[in-house]
């Protein structure tokens, strides 16, 4: 009788793959045959080490006679490079966080692959705002490969948060947010922002934001716990006399027009605290010459200010014009540029010519910084 193969089972096969009952072929990031059926790939297992490392990161050391291809990700790796030498460095000015990013984020990230998906991704877009125009394309592309492997992997770690994950999943929370700006940026698209463009970015913020909220207390306790107060570690902008400026003219503004025009109602109480927080957020900025305060206007509105935005109704978006006046300060972010003017506008474009009053003294107030920063540099 003769004898059977033998084979050895696997049990690193994706989620997909095994919901099916079919063999995996293991290919990573996305399998063979999730490629095929164009379906997000995931997988709750690390890769299997190679006995021999050479099987799986061989290249071709004897020309094109020796038949052997390369399968080093050469792209991710590029990505990973950028960031440990130019990204983590950009998204904060404190030396101590920039090693936070630079260093802590990638060892978390070797342990749990959605954070190292979502570091590849921001990663992929820095590059993208950097790079020339004709190869935006293939960072574009990888960007938005690693951010949704990212949150597929990460998804359903959230209804389960513990002591241990906890670090990644809010290293993910930070990176959320600077990829949901980074995706729209205004300064790239062919089109100009559109009312559910910015709801959707509010909205994963806001998303990242809850994470925060509930490991608070075993952040505190780890090495990222700096970032819980990045608002006092940031750079000492230069705009802090514009900080104060506006400030005090938006408070002037919300005295006017808020309390006077608004008729008592449970919308005009819900836009009063949201124009609220917003002066409250300038006003922390402006005492601590810090501006990162800024970030977390979003997180603290009612979710029903959204609601109103994408139904138009006016005040919402004077206010968001104002907080596009506001991200002014952060315009040397790159991850921001574009946005605070291309929130103005798209509230000046929604209320009409009727309406320009409401934001040509803050208008003036950013042309007047502006030119005061160019006389700087």
């Amino acid at each position: 009788m003769p004898l059977r193969r033998s084979h050895k089972k696997s049990h690193h096969g994706c989620t997909q793959c095994k919901q099916r009952r079919i063999k995996c072929d293991e290919a990573r990031p996305s399998c063979g045959s999730c490629r095929k059926k164009r379906v997000a790939c995931t997988f709750l297992s690390h890769a299997p080490v190679p006995l021999n490392p050479l099987q799986q990161h061989s290249t071709q050391l004897d020309g094109p006679r020796s038949g052997v291809q390369s399968t080093i990700p050469l792209l991710e790796l590029e990505l990973l490079h950028h960031w440990h030498t130019a990204t983590a460095a950009s998204l904060a000015h404190s030396n101590s966080i920039q090693e936070l990013f630079r260093i802590t984020f990638p060892e978390v990230a070797l342990s749990y692959p959605f954070l190292m998906h979502s570091l590849l991704a921001v990663s992929a877009l820095h590059i993208r705002h950097k790079c020339s125009t004709e190869r935006r394309r293939i960072y574009t592309e990888a960007a938005i490969k690693h951010n949704d492997l990212s949150v597929s992997l990460c998804t359903p770690l959230l209804s389960n948060m513990t002591s241990e994950n906890c670090h990644a999943l809010f290293a993910f929370s930070c990176l959320v947010a600077v990829f949901a700006y980074a995706a729209q940026d205004p300064t790239a698209t062919c089109h100009a922002l559109d009312i559910g463009d910015v709801v959707k970015v509010f909205k994963l913020v806001r998303g990242a934001g809850s994470i925060v909220v509930q490991a608070r207390p075993w952040i505190q306790q780890g090495e990222m716990r700096p970032l819980l107060s990045l608002g006092h570690r940031l750079r000492q902008p230069s705009g802090a006399k514009y900080a104060h400026e506006l400030y005090a003219r938006l408070e002037e503004l919300f005295q006017q027009h808020t309390y006077s025009v608004l008729p008592a109602s449970p919308t005009s109480a819900l836009l009063s605290e949201s124009f609220q927080h917003l002066l409250s957020v300038l006003k922390r900025g402006a005492a601590q010459e810090d501006t990162s305060p800024i970030m977390a206007w979003p997180v603290l509105v009612d979710a029903k200010y959204l609601d109103l935005l994408q139904e138009g109704e006016p005040t919402s978006f004077v206010i968001l014009g104002y907080y596009g006046a506001a991200l002014e300060l952060l315009r040397d972010e790159w991850w921001l540029e574009g946005w605070g003017e291309s929130l103005m506008c798209l509230s000046l474009k929604t209320l009409g010519v009727a309406n320009d009053w409401k934001m040509v003294r803050c208008l003036d107030l950013i042309r007047k910084h502006r030119a005061s920063r160019s006389l700087i540099t």
